[in-house]
């Protein structure tokens, strides 16, 4: 792959042909779990993949990461200005994840386990290509509101 698709563009060519490796193959990432996190944790306020893997299937997951700080932003500031207690702004936080990101990354879940498995993830292909409209009710169902 390096060679017959990265090499096309010269400096990764470069790169490629004068760097020296750690590793004598190249390492990829694999069997990331894609479960349930907590959104806040030891009384930290998580975001992005921290708060909740995103799945490749739920859009763009920097821009998740960047309403997700948007969010905890705005229990933050409400602390600070001594409009609500510790435990509130924790629990605020979480409350408006949920209600902005829940359902999309269940979603997302669900249909990750769909592809892995060579027969199931045909199958999910062949099916959904007959049933256009699906796509769109999956891609609204995983990629959320702009913010």
């Amino acid at each position: 792959m390096e060679q017959n698709i990265l090499y096309k563009n010269p400096f990764l060519k470069k790169i490629f042909s004068e760097s020296e490796f750690l590793f004598p193959e190249p390492l990829t990432i694999s069997q990331i779990s894609f479960d349930k996190k907590l959104q806040v944790e030891n009384h930290v306020l998580m975001a992005g993949d921290a708060a909740g893997m995103i799945t490749p299937l739920c859009g763009n997951g920097m821009s998740m990461a960047l309403h997700s700080s948007k969010i905890a932003y705005e229990s933050i500031h409400s602390f600070l200005n001594g409009k609500i207690t510790r435990p509130e702004m924790e629990e605020q936080y979480t409350r408006q994840w949920k209600m902005n990101f829940e359902r999309r990354l269940h979603t997302g879940r669900m249909i990750q386990k769909l592809f892995g498995k060579e027969f199931i993830t045909n199958r999910f292909i062949g099916m959904i290509k007959y049933f256009p409209f699906l796509i769109n009710r999956i891609v609204r169902a995983t990629h959320g509101d702009e913010f």
